[in-house]
């Protein structure tokens, strides 16, 4: 059975830990986010949690799955956009750098984009075309459904 490492960077919290194809969550741990000591810091966090989770997993993991704070780009798996929460946050290159350290495919997309495809997937939204899922947390965030498929700022036509 396929087995991801899944990290959700958050401005308070990262949560992260390893996901079954099946939806299984087989362990999931927390810690800070520590967003003052900036981009580098984090990705930092994140190599780490990755090289210790993929240690758990007898088999090499069938990929990364990142949900961030910020304005993804989830082609690059690059941070575009984020506020001052997290100094030089923009510009990072999760996906990139992820996969050519661990040699493992790695999606990137913004954190509430992923609760709206989960409320899609499991929860309130299941069966739904049209739907918005707000989240607030350390900061406040929409994420959009349209149609059965997530609406991307950039998709946006005026």
């Amino acid at each position: 059975m396929k087995k991801y490492i899944s990290i959700a960077i958050g401005g308070t919290a990262i949560k992260y830990g390893i996901i079954c194809e099946n939806a299984e969550i087989m362990m999931k741990e927390t810690m800070k986010t520590e967003a003052e000591e900036g981009g580098s810091a984090i990705l930092e966090k994140v190599f780490v949690l990755v090289a210790q989770l993929q240690g758990r997993i007898q088999e090499k993991a069938s990929g990364i799955c990142i949900s961030t704070a910020g304005m993804v780009n989830t082609e690059q798996g690059a941070i575009f956009y984020s506020a001052p929460l997290i100094p030089n946050y923009t510009g990072m290159q999760f996906k990139k750098l992820l996969e050519d350290k661990f040699i493992i495919p790695c999606e990137v997309e913004n954190d509430v984009n992923c609760a709206a495809l989960g409320e899609k997937w499991l929860g309130a939204g299941k069966g739904k075309k049209d739907f918005l899922c707000v989240t607030i947390g350390t900061g406040i965030g929409g994420g959009i459904i349209m149609n059965g498929d997530i609406l991307r700022g950039d998709t946006c036509v005026a």
